[in-house]
């Protein structure tokens, strides 16, 4: 541990010398103040300008330290213009960070207010400090320096290396302190690796602080970035909570800071299980730093020693406090419920009472889920599992515009489409805009299912005729008439009269598919006439899913459309998989072929959870159906899913994700190929449809599993169940992806 910085004097400079270096360096000109401060040295610089800090930093600290620190300051404010946090003001020679004498320089404005109490705060100020500690560690997340990464006594992380300085302590004091550090060795340290990390500020202490005197629960003022580090974001919140805890009930007072810095920024479980433990290691890492200095260097004593007795205070109340009930105390306040395998016995009891044998749950550890952001679902105990299946959350689970838009409109208003309400047919409008032509008109619906049903009543009205012609291994919904063109589902010996079926996976690889498919139409065809019946429509999934995860190959599609216009039926792409930019740049599976459908059907990813749905025809079509039918559904283009669906769309276009679906679909199948693993037949798939073949359904089910209890969820298709389905929200990243490719490595044998 360099413990270099705090041997050295802070810098030998008088108030006079530092109204000099303002004036000299920063233009700035009045009388200084000295102000207090550990190793370096600060002045209050007041004049006609204004008041500012005037920082004088240690030679002894890296010649990048204040540098690493206003960036931080001025990366904080641009993701968060709001904090109470002092910008940094630049020197004359226009740098953030200026040179004196050997001296570090930076100059930030002065915070007016008062310093709040050292014990008994009040339950306002401390949810006022955990909201200003999540909002500083959102504003900083991102941001990284190599000053972060130093070995530095006030990283809490570094606390075991602190242990010789046992020697300095008295000897009362001496054996609750060595006992913090074990407990800290024995139950946080093997965990910190797993934690969030980023880049804390670290010392939310009354010291750097200052609160509005007229509304002393108000934070008007935080500062000094001195012990800024690289370390897990639970340490905001802990190292807050430490100085909040003195006279007081320290589970008490830590809940209530750390429930307020959940709402803000929520914490995982794991996270708020150690958080009381961080808390005494804050205390005894504080105690272990005071003596260090008393016993080497005699000066500054009255302000290093000036917590002592707070963290001691702190320090034995919580040696008190029983730990279990504790931590569920804490977690209750952050809207955790804790459960135990009993619990979740009775979980799985209710549901299979109450929601009956036919709904299956996914994997054999089932997935019990309490919440999710982005590309993790987190479970009832706060486990994160990555998710690399589910395609309905689309731009992330809970994104926070989509959430925001979907608010915004539920509380202004909710009604149906026979009213006059301009953002749904403005919706609409965008919908067709991503359309080629003659598709320009949306009838809404609210799912997939009852897209591809209306898509087929259309289909029956239009062209007289009431037969169905799918792939022998598609799904194409829930509803009754989709649940009968969905083979994977009812199987080719269940189907109705009016149904027929082409190829498979195997139509899928035939390097001649589209003269392929045309034969299998006619035979489709003349097996509806042998039953009496008359192709309506032809339905096409636009990503081979349930087949195998195959892409359309060249020709499918176009040679599928000129066979219907040839026999007077529809064809119908359906699109409630494969669509809105999964398949990468070309947005839509149909684009591959430059084919443009009869009718295109939308679901699932429309309103990211949102339950949403449509059919998209043209003109013709439309005015033809409506000659002789009537639609309506209540539910179905609502102001709100119109919110929903917009702000899916804004998210896609503004986070290019379907651009994204391109590079990081090639890299996951790239990374997934170079393992060169001998179970895997074939990796496949458009964007981020990835499937991935293995030798044997056995392997491709056990694989499911252990890579489910390694953290990540994935799914098995294809007619043999051989394929390992992987379809993740679009903010996808290489980093996602390399965590699925570890999964998958450890769980098929490659290390």
């Amino acid at each position: 541990m360099d413990f270099g910085v705090f041997d050295n004097p802070r810098p030998d400079v008088d108030p006079a010398q530092a109204a000099r270096i303002a004036a000299e360096v920063y233009r700035i000109s009045g009388t200084a103040e000295p102000l207090s401060g550990e190793r370096d040295r600060s002045f209050k610089i007041s004049g006609g300008s204004g008041d500012f800090v005037l920082k004088v930093g240690n030679r002894a600290d890296r010649t990048d330290a204040l540098e690493g620190q206003s960036a931080a300051v001025e990366w904080a404010l641009t993701d968060d213009p709001d904090l109470p946090v002092p910008g940094v003001i630049s020197t004359v020679a226009g740098t953030l960070t200026g040179h004196h004498n050997g001296h570090a320089l930076q100059l930030s404005p002065f915070f007016t207010g008062v310093r709040p109490p050292e014990s008994n705060t009040s339950p306002g100020l401390r949810r006022s400090l955990g909201t200003l500690a999540a909002r500083l560690s959102k504003a900083l997340r991102g941001f990284d320096h190599p000053t972060l990464h130093r070995s530095f006594p006030w990283t809490l992380a570094q606390l075991p290396e602190l242990a010789p300085l046992l020697e300095h302590l008295a000897a009362d004091r001496r054996p609750l302190v060595a006992a913090t550090l074990d407990r800290f060795e024995e139950r946080v340290a093997p965990v910190l690796d797993s934690l969030p990390r980023q880049a804390t500020h670290g010392d939310l202490n009354p010291d750097n602080l200052v609160v509005d005197p007229t509304d002393p629960e108000r934070i008007v003022g935080v500062f000094d970035f001195g012990d800024l580090s690289w370390s897990p974001r639970v340490v905001e919140a802990a190292v807050a909570s430490a100085y909040q805890c003195p006279g007081v009930d320290p589970v008490l007072a830590t809940a209530q800071v750390v429930s307020a810095y959940n709402v803000e920024d929520p914490l995982r479980l794991d996270e708020i299980e150690i958080m009381l433990d961080l808390v005494a290691a804050r205390c005894a890492q504080s105690l272990l730093m005071s003596a260090r200095h008393v016993a080497t260097n005699a000066a500054n004593r009255e302000y290093v020693t000036s917590d002592d007795a707070q963290m001691w205070d702190t320090l034995t109340r919580l040696e008190a406090v029983d730990g279990p009930e504790a931590v569920s105390r804490i977690a209750s306040a952050c809207g955790f419920r804790r459960r135990d395998d009993q619990s979740l016995e009775l979980a799985l009891s209710l549901r299979a009472r109450r929601l009956g044998p036919s709904l299956h749950l996914s994997y054999h550890e089932p997935v019990h889920l309490s919440r999710g952001e982005g590309m993790w679902l987190i479970d009832a105990d706060g486990n994160r599992l990555l998710d690399a299946y589910n395609n309905v959350p689309h731009v992330g689970h809970c994104h926070p515009e989509v959430v925001s838009a979907l608010s915004r409109q539920a509380v202004r208003l909710s009604t149906n489409t026979r009213y006059l309400v301009d953002g749904v047919a403005e919706y609409a409008d965008r919908l067709v805009g991503l359309m080629p032509d003659p598709l320009s008109m949306v009838l809404f619906v609210n799912s997939g299912s009852e897209a591809n049903d209306l898509a087929y009543r259309i289909s029956r009205t239009v062209t007289g005729n009431r037969g169905v012609i799918t792939t022998a291994n598609a799904y194409h919904g829930a509803t009754s008439f989709a649940a009968a063109i969905s083979p994977e589902e009812a199987g080719n010996a269940d189907q109705e009269s009016w149904t027929a079926t082409v190829g498979g996976a195997d139509l899928l690889i035939d390097a001649a598919a589209a003269d392929r498919l045309r034969s299998d139409l006619d035979a489709a065809r003349a097996d509806l006439e042998d039953r009496h019946e008359a192709p309506a429509m032809v339905i096409l999934d636009t990503v081979f899913s349930s087949d195998g995860v195959f892409e359309v190959p060249p020709g499918l599609l176009a040679a599928a459309r000129t066979w219907t216009e040839a026999t007077g039926s529809l064809l119908v792409a359906d699109e409630v998989q494969a669509g809105f930019g999964r398949v990468g740049r070309r947005f839509w599976g149909f684009a591959a072929d430059r084919a443009v459908p009869d009718i295109v059907t939308l679901g699932k990813p429309m309103g990211n959870g949102y339950p949403m749905g449509a059919v998209i025809t043209s003109e013709a079509i439309a005015a033809k159906f409506a000659s002789k039918s009537h639609f309506f559904s209540t539910f179905a283009g609502s102001p709100v899913a119109a919110a929903a669906g917009t702000a899916v769309l804004d998210v896609i276009e503004s986070e290019d994700l379907a651009a994204n679906a391109d590079f990081v679909g090639t890299y996951l199948k790239r990374q997934v190929q170079a393992l060169g693993l001998e179970q895997v037949v074939d990796v496949r798939g458009p964007g981020l449809f990835v499937g991935i073949e293995l030798r044997s359904a056995d392997l491709t089910m056990s694989a499911v599993n252990d890579v489910r209890r390694r953290g990540v969820l994935i799914a098995s298709t294809g007619p043999k169940g051989t394929v390992l389905k992987i379809r993740p929200p679009l903010v996808c990243t290489p980093r996602h992806a390399d965590i699925i490719v570890g999964a998958l490595r450890a769980s098929l044998g490659a290390g």
